[in-house]
């Protein structure tokens, strides 16, 4: 399959382009067109078995049909689950087998409506504490996919938790200390488009912070735990917790603010 800039979505491209010309006008996206963009994030290369040149793998699954990315990636499916009442089936669900900019903006609107948001200030400035910790599961399970493999990408609402599971190419097995844990950029071409239009940050930062608000957040520190599947387990509030834990949060973040 050799695909050209001109055979991917324009529209896509126009949304990235617009997104660092609001956020970062000086971006030297602002100015290129869709060709040299597409060129510039390093999505266009020579292809491995002829002297032609054509879009990647990756950037097929960032700004490609949904047609284009079924042909060179069919088991591509992000399963967005709840399962807090229907312990056998599901309470709602989301399928996902499209782009990545719009897979990660189904994932975080599929936490959104499922999940609270407890009131947290840090320092004078209120922040989302599950924005802040599901904007980097989002992105990790998406930068961090073995696209090779056909084990669909899951991440499951329950009781008190999130569980994400991502096919993997394993560097360890066992339980990730976060003190000593090393980031292994799996698609750095990935990675770095994502972090030009802010769907993740620098590689460890957005672990950190996940790590950072997860106990605030849940009551518990996230588990990260590698192997053939990568896996993580965040610990959630409750609706009927959410004004406990706000009161707290508010309560100690007073406390701090006033030392």
């Amino acid at each position: 399959m050799h695909i050209q800039p001109a055979d991917l979505r324009a529209d896509l491209i126009e949304r990235c382009r617009n997104h660092v010309r609001i956020n970062h006008p000086g971006h030297p996206w602002v100015g290129m067109d869709d060709e040299a963009l597409v060129k510039s994030a390093q999505l266009y290369q020579p292809h491995p078995e002829n002297r032609g040149f054509g879009i990647t793998l990756a950037g097929i699954m960032l700004l490609g049909t949904d047609s284009q990315i079924l042909q060179v990636c069919p088991a591509h499916r992000m399963d967005l689950i709840l399962r807090k009442v229907n312990l056998d089936r599901y309470d709602d669900r989301d399928l996902v087998r499209t782009n990545l900019i719009d897979t990660y903006d189904r994932i975080m609107a599929f936490i959104r409506k499922h999940l609270p948001d407890p009131f947290y200030l840090e320092g004078d400035e209120r922040r989302s504490l599950r924005d802040a910790i599901f904007r980097e599961v989002a992105s990790n399970l998406l930068i961090h996919r073995e696209y090779a493999s056909g084990v669909p990408a899951r991440l499951v609402i329950e009781r008190g938790k999130v569980t994400t599971y991502n096919a993997n190419r394993a560097h360890g097995f066992g339980a990730l200390d976060p003190d000593t844990f090393a980031p292994y950029p799996k698609n750095p071409v990935i990675g770095a488009f994502f972090r030009e239009i802010d769907r993740a940050d620098e590689l460890g930062s957005g672990m950190r912070n996940m790590m950072k608000y997860g106990k605030l957040y849940g009551g518990a520190d996230p588990q990260l735990v590698e192997g053939d599947a990568f896996r993580m387990i965040v610990s959630v509030p409750e609706a009927g917790e959410t004004g406990k834990t706000s009161e707290k949060t508010s309560e100690k973040t007073s406390e701090k603010t006033s030392e």
